[in-house]
């Protein structure tokens, strides 16, 4: 029951995994247009502190999808209302969002393994190019989970419609190039105040699709 009533914080553990792995352990890494000598080099050098990067990302994953469970099972329909299309929606991109991650933590470990392995460099070349663009997927499956969120919210919680709002907002941005850069460091803040509402309100079924 105390592990339950900790789960919507897990949201906040994969934010707070999310940007230890990209930005302080990880940090600035050779862009899509790096030479191959570059990347090589690169990668030589710092194949451990990448490995790692790439472990911390993985380990974010679990905690994604716990939140998404969460906020599912909060927003679920009671029985006699509608089917439950947005919510299956939600945790179908948290899936997917998660399934994103952990690929992505795949093609940085092989950046770094394939470093420390003598890899050659138009091989980690390519692979460093697949490595920068995987924006692209990664922000449309999160996308798809954050407009889950936003029927899901829109539908059944009367008093927060402000966060299905939101989530719609972004979940569009997450979409449109350029504009996705900044809904995505946008849906880490709402994945935190999502959190932290579900965990002070206690909001559970019965009371989420109440509402004031």
């Amino acid at each position: 029951m105390a592990l339950r009533r900790l789960l919507p914080l897990s949201g906040i553990v994969f934010v707070v995994l999310a940007l230890l792995a990209v930005v302080a352990v990880s940090g600035s890494t050779p862009g899509s247009d790096a030479s191959a000598a570059k990347v090589l080099s690169f990668y030589d050098a710092h194949n451990v502190r990448q490995g790692i990067a790439a472990f911390v990302l993985a380990a974010s994953v679990p905690f994604l999808v716990a939140f998404g469970a969460s906020l599912t099972s909060t927003l679920w329909p009671r029985e006699g209302d509608p089917r439950p299309v947005w919510q299956l929606v939600l945790i179908g991109g948290t899936v997917l969002t998660g399934a994103a991650l952990l690929l992505a933590a795949l093609i940085h470990f092989a950046l770094a393994d394939g470093g420390d392995q003598g890899i050659s460099g138009d091989g980690l070349q390519a692979l460093n190019v697949v490595d920068n663009d995987f924006w692209m997927p990664l922000n449309s499956a999160l996308g798809v989970m954050m407009l889950g969120a936003a029927g899901s919210l829109l539908g059944t919680l009367r008093g927060y419609r402000w966060l299905g709002w939101a989530a719609l907002v972004l979940g569009i941005a997450l979409f449109i190039p350029f504009a996705d850069f900044f809904a995505l460091l946008l849906t880490l803040i709402w994945i935190i105040v999502t959190s932290l509402m579900m965990f002070r309100a206690k909001l559970g079924p019965a009371v989420a699709l109440q509402g004031p």
